[in-house]
């Protein structure tokens, strides 16, 4: 590795080898592409760092058609991230996802009631985040029919919460999990009336669930960022970014032509040392800033 890294480059790294999934794998390495060195020296790391991206995408790509394939499920990513939500029949699943997102899933006492992956789309300030409900956990899910598939859906997601009503039913989805090879390191939520010491607990009935929405938006380790016209109002709905991200991921997000024809920025929020500070590209930005673009 070429001595002249960036601290930026190093934090993408230690991202990738820390990550669980291959979304995770593949956002850091196009973010470590992105803040490579871009000198001749530095030609074999952006070419090894191309080849893993290359592979994990295939294997990404070859997973999502053999699920298919095996089970006629499929699962088309919408929204800046991808939350699942796992837990045993009657644990609260359907109606937690009906009060956080415009679902209109059933919610009936009888067991086994979701028997395929449901949708919905929660609105966090502006961003959409999926969220998916996959059927209830129950005894060696792993060997069933469609047991993989659904474990593959979990394996790809951003985020795992589990919904479980007692210690003996979470201790249960861990043995589930671990039995199908997935690495959790989720939020765990009690659907009670009665406080859970150490744990996160929720009446989803009658609890203002706002707070629940904050907690998974701070565990994707993303920010929402404004972007605006000079004289004009911030527009929205707001940009979704990686933590740590520059002003120059966000005009890569936004439209190359930001990135190309890019004089300046001037910011207002917390990154900013004072309202309407200008800025250029490697300037770090923090959730809710609002970025003025000032192009050539």
């Amino acid at each position: 590795m070429p001595t002249n890294v960036t601290y930026e480059y190093e934090k993408a790294e230690q991202i990738y080898f820390e990550a669980k999934t291959k979304e995770q794998k593949i956002r850091a390495l196009k973010k470590m592409l992105t803040v490579a060195p871009a000198h001749k020296s530095a030609e074999k790391l952006r070419s090894n760092i191309k080849k893993r991206l290359a592979r994990l995408k295939y294997a990404q790509d070859k997973e999502a058609k053999q699920t298919k394939g095996r089970s006629g499920i499929a699962v088309k990513r919408e929204g800046a991230a991808q939350i699942v939500l796992i837990g045993k029949t009657n644990s609260g699943k359907s109606l937690f996802i009906n009060r956080l997102t415009n679902a209109h899933l059933k919610e009936e006492a009888y067991e086994f009631t979701t028997k395929k992956p449901e949708f919905g789309i929660m609105d966090y300030d502006g961003i959409k985040v999926q969220l998916i409900e996959i059927p209830a956990i129950t005894e060696d899910f792993i060997d069933t029919e469609k047991g993989p598939a659904f474990f593959g859906i979990v394996k790809m997601a951003d985020l795992i919460v589990l919904i479980v009503k007692s210690e003996e039913e979470l201790k249960f989805l861990k043995k589930e999990l671990q039995e199908a090879d997935v690495d959790f390191n989720g939020l765990i939520v009690f659907n009670s009336n009665e406080p859970v010491k150490n744990y996160y607990t929720l009446d989803f009935k009658n609890s203002d669930l706002e707070d629940i929405k904050k907690k998974m938006w701070s565990m994707l380790g993303l920010i929402y960022v404004y972007t605006k016209q000079p004289g004009k109002k911030k527009e929205f709905p707001p940009v979704a970014l990686d933590k740590g991200d520059t002003v120059k991921d966000l005009t890569l997000k936004v439209h190359k032509d930001f990135f190309k024809k890019f004089r300046f920025a001037r910011i207002w929020g917390l990154s900013a040392r004072f309202g309407g500070q200008q800025v250029g590209l490697t300037h770090v930005l923090k959730e809710d800033d609002v970025v003025e673009f000032h192009m050539k």
